[in-house]
């Protein structure tokens, strides 16, 4: 009765479209008043702390800055006007540029939404220019900025590997096979939606041209050869390399490209401050939401359900991924993230299924909720730089879910494809 009560308060805040941290915090509160009367309040504000109290998760606001200086920084265009210069000629023209940025900014972002505020902003203007409609620019944006939280650093890997004691390293280098996979995978649906609308292609740069450009990017793609460079050789924790990042981030947009000044830096520290604590609040609302379940054994209940129920690996893992896709379509990935790890992991590691895995399997699972609304943050940042309708795009980008979501499935039954880069390099 009690946990229905607050899972009741939580859908009905959800549906009345408050945000999601509120919603989690307002129906823990409501519970404690309800149900725990005799528990102090100060229990809330407590849990609340201990969600954050990690060190791991002081690598967010650092790769959080790091993308911000990459946008202000002048960084973002010339990644796209050297992919341009690569790819703009190919069937499917504006949309793979958009893809190869996305997933180029990916490796020094770890954010969906950074990745579609960043390239998006000149990826989808420069695609309705070469003909597409704003509803479908919005949704290859859309589609290509999903591996922002998949490709390393990933700010959902850091926030599972603190919360299951994963190695952090070992889940950033396990998620760019499933990258990879899934580029290739968009790419081919971009091919064929171009080649079917008729989509206008650039003419074929020169190799002088594509040599210019790509010397003029060259600062900027040097930055995931530190970071990851850096956490892979053992110099850095992803703490540490998230800290030199925005350090030479900072050096690049200043002291080469010249257009960031003084004067930019309290807008990139502010928006750092607004995205920081947006993502900090919903983790420690979601901490909170996530002992009162515990607090009522739901974990134990289910986890001791699951394993009476489900007797193969496998046929767990497609639930699960059924389960994620679900759930993200209502529930942020962070929060998903902090009440489902502690309830999931223990039953998958008594089954057999590797920890490592199965987070990249639940972020993959989990990131495509931004593609779907009601919660789809990246599709309102997107229809918004677009000038179209959220409508508009949800109905373009349902051929990329037709095709993320069969892949996703695919790689839940594959441990060993997921698993080799880590196993390779001694994380597994």
């Amino acid at each position: 009765m009690a946990i229905a009560a607050l899972l009741f308060v939580f859908a009905l805040l959800l549906a009345g479209r408050v945000p999601i941290a509120f919603a989690l915090g307002l129906s823990s509160l409501s519970y404690m008043l309800l149900f725990l009367p005799r528990v102090s309040l100060t229990s809330i504000p407590q849990q609340m702390f201990a969600g954050a109290d990690t060190f791991a998760l002081t690598a967010i606001p650092f790769f959080v800055l790091v993308g911000e200086l990459m946008n202000a920084g002048g960084i973002s265009a010339r990644l796209v006007g050297f992919t341009r210069k690569l790819v703009g000629h190919f069937t499917g023209g504006m949309g793979i540029v958009s893809l190869i940025s996305s997933m180029i900014f990916a490796s020094f972002s770890g954010s969906a939404i950074a990745n579609a505020a960043g390239t998006g902003a000149v990826t989808i203007p420069a695609m309705v220019r070469s003909g597409y409609a704003r509803g479908l620019a919005a949704a290859v944006e859309s589609a290509s900025s999903s591996l922002g939280a998949i490709i390393p650093p990933s700010i959902p890997m850091i926030v599972y590997g603190s919360i299951a004691g994963v190695s952090i390293g070992g889940l950033f280098i396990a998620g760019y096979v499933p990258g990879l996979l899934l580029a290739v995978s968009l790419a081919v649906v971009l091919r064929v939606s171009a080649r079917r609308r008729g989509v206008p292609l650039d003419a074929r740069a020169s190799w002088r041209e594509v040599a210019r450009s790509g010397w003029s990017a060259l600062p900027a793609l040097l930055t995931p050869v530190l970071i990851m460079g850096g956490i892979l050789g053992g110099v850095m924790t992803p703490t540490e390399a998230g800290a030199v990042g925005a350090v030479y981030a900072f050096i690049v947009a200043t002291v080469i490209y010249r257009e960031l000044g003084v004067r930019d830096l309290p807008r990139v520290l502010a928006n750092t401050a607004v995205t920081t604590g947006m993502v900090m609040l919903v983790m420690t609302a979601a901490a909170s939401f996530s002992w009162i379940l515990a607090f009522e054994r739901i974990p134990a209940q289910l986890a001791a359900n699951l394993v009476a129920t489900v007797h193969e690996p496998w046929v767990l893992m497609v639930a699960l991924v059924a389960l994620m896709l679900l759930l993200g379509t209502f529930i942020d990935t962070i929060s998903a993230l902090i009440i489902l790890t502690p309830v999931v992991v223990p039953v998958a590691v008594h089954m057999g299924i590797d920890s490592m895995f199965l987070g990249v399997i639940m972020t993959l699972a989990l990131t495509f909720g931004v593609l779907t609304p009601p919660v789809g943050t990246v599709l309102f940042v997107t229809a918004g730089i677009a000038g179209t309708s959220i409508e508009k795009v949800s109905q373009a980008i349902i051929p990329f879910l037709l095709v993320l979501f069969p892949v996703t499935f695919l790689l839940a039954l594959l441990p060993d494809v997921v698993l080799w880069a880590p196993r390779m390099l001694g994380f597994r």
